[in-house]
């Protein structure tokens, strides 16, 4: 019987392997090879929160049609004071009133008054009375802490307070002190007048004032209100008095030019007295405001007057502005003109938007409206885009605008307008403020009292064709004006390749510039060839037809 051998710890093969390998080449043994990591089990993923720490209706999105509020236009109701001085009133469930005095005119409808007066008249009216100096007035409104605010803009001038309902017959006691009272102070008009000078002093900087200055100058003329700024130039600034101011306060706060429009959480039984106390010895003859003054002549530009530039040296972008003489408040085409502007720049999703911003990258956003004022105010289609992509911007604006002329729009186009038109409604009405604000404008356009009771049925009703005949009617691309603010230098031979005729060159408040003595020459057509009266249109957006030729 053989003697047992002990036995040897067990060795894995593959070492093994190795160690005979080895053994057998006499070679230099190759590194061991890698162990097999642990197997781990997968860890489970951590549960979602039930709810998020900060909302907890924010965990589940949101059900179909929440999104979506009906619109309940204000309860209007119209009062009149004994001396002639009418009322709206609309109840808001909140404890503040909002209290605006609204008088029907503005620097639009007084012609004869100085550019700017109107508006150095509203910022005056808060500066002194008889009894109180600016300063007093301000304490005494931040001790009821009210919010006030008076100006004057194109149709009309406010002059109104925001105040918790206990405080009220205060509030209305300092209003109409300011109203019937005021004294313009010679120290506070020169202070005024510093800080005037040193804002239109800084409009040389901003290429959307200069843009706008050129364009009031453009489309109207100087002979016209609507040709200056709300602001009025340098000159007429120096030149306003504390008598001028004294004179148009006397002809404008009138019984019969003002209207008090109230909304805030008051009854109309205690809110009558109250008005009658503060504002019912307001005495003045009867006064109708003046109709706007019509141009002599439509400024429909010819081929040699079209193109208007503002230089701007080393402007690294040009402010752009494509622009006629648009439509007053008052036109019958309001609500189909208002689906149609959305439709074309009055949206984010827009055309004029997606094509120059999404779609080439020109711009960080570009829009078209129309200043709708009594008078017919000016339409613009505007963008701010880098310098050297100027004139390929300028030709994006005017294929949409001739697309817009010669087809529907899509049903989804008109659609998604008018759901944003109808849907943004409710956000106008969402403070006293807000109520008074909108029924401001119904008072300063004579608009009827349910005009916010029907816009959504009106707005509803528009149809593709409708948006169609008022485009075409109301857009003129081929007399349109184009405003260009940047480097002359840079974009004048890109100008000249339009075609739009002689460059003339303004300063930035729309004069022409002291050392300029010549326009820009028209560019040549080409031999045998006339010259265009239109841009050439660059090629239209994907998934549109190219516009057919405007029939003028």
């Amino acid at each position: 019987m053989s003697a047992r051998l002990p036995r040897l710890p067990r060795v894995p093969r593959l070492a093994l392997a190795a160690l005979i390998a080895t053994a057998c080449a006499g070679a230099t043994p190759p590194p061991p090879l890698p162990l097999a990591p642990p197997t781990v089990a997968p860890a489970a993923p951590p549960a979602a929160p039930a709810e998020t720490p900060d909302a907890p209706f924010r965990a589940q999105p949101p059900a179909k049609g929440d999104v979506v509020r009906a619109f309940a236009p204000p309860e209007v109701r119209e009062l009149t004071l004994k001396n002639g001085i009418r009322v709206l009133f609309a109840p808001h469930p909140v404890g503040t009133v909002s209290v605006t005095l609204v008088v029907k005119a503005g620097q639009g409808d007084v012609p004869r008054a100085r550019p700017g007066a109107l508006s150095f008249l509203g910022a005056m009216l808060e500066q002194g009375t008889k009894t109180r100096s600016a300063l007093k007035i301000s304490d005494e409104l931040e001790a009821i802490g009210a919010h006030d605010h008076a100006a004057f803009g194109w149709d009309s001038g406010a002059i109104g307070v925001d105040v918790l309902r206990e405080h009220l017959d205060k509030a209305l006691d300092l209003m109409a002190d300011v109203v019937q009272n005021p004294t313009f102070p010679k120290d506070e008009l020169e202070r005024l007048r510093a800080r005037r000078l040193a804002n239109v002093q800084s409009e040389k900087n901003s290429p959307s004032s200069m843009s706008r200055n050129a364009q009031a100058a453009a489309l109207y003329g100087r002979a016209h209100p609507y040709g200056h700024s709300l602001t009025g130039r340098m000159a007429d600034i120096k030149a306003v008095t504390v008598a001028e101011l004294s004179q148009l306060h006397r002809e404008l706060f009138v019984p019969s030019l003002v209207t008090l429009v109230v909304a805030g959480g008051v009854t109309e039984d205690t809110l009558v007295p109250s008005l009658e106390r503060a504002f019912g010895s307001m005495r003045g003859p009867k006064r109708q405001r003046a109709a706007v003054p019509r141009l002599a002549a439509p400024k429909g530009a010819s081929d040699e007057t079209r193109l208007v530039v503002v230089d701007k040296p080393g402007a690294a972008q040009s402010q752009i502005s494509v622009t006629q003489v648009g439509v007053a408040a008052d036109v019958a085409d309001r609500d189909a003109l208002t689906v149609m502007n959305a439709i074309l720049g009055g949206m984010f999703s827009s055309r004029i938007n997606l094509n120059l911003r999404e779609k080439h990258a020109y711009t960080y956003g570009a829009r078209t409206g129309f200043a709708m004022r009594r008078g017919a105010g000016p339409f613009d289609a505007g963008a701010a885009v880098v310098t050297d992509k100027t004139v390929p911007a300028l030709r994006e604006v005017f294929v949409e605008l001739e697309a817009m002329r010669t087809a529907e729009v899509t049903e989804a186009e008109l659609a998604g307008a008018k759901d944003a038109l109808i849907q943004g409604l409710p956000a106008r009405f969402e403070t006293a403020r807000d109520v008074v604000n909108a029924l401001t404008d119904v008072v300063v356009y004579d608009w009827p009292k349910d005009e916010y009771a029907t816009r959504v049925a009106r707005l509803s009703k528009v149809t593709a064709a409708d948006v169609k005949r008022v485009a075409v009617h109301y857009l003129t691309p081929r007399k349109m004006r184009v405003i260009v603010v940047g480097d002359h230098a840079r974009l004048k031979d890109d100008l000249e390749s339009m075609h739009l005729g002689a460059a003339a060159l303004r300063d930035a408040y729309g004069d022409p510039p002291a050392t300029a003595t010549s326009a820009t020459p028209a560019a040549k057509p080409a031999p045998g060839k006339p010259a265009p009266t239109t841009p050439t249109p660059a090629k239209p957006a994907p998934g549109r037809s190219a516009p057919a030729k405007p029939a003028h």
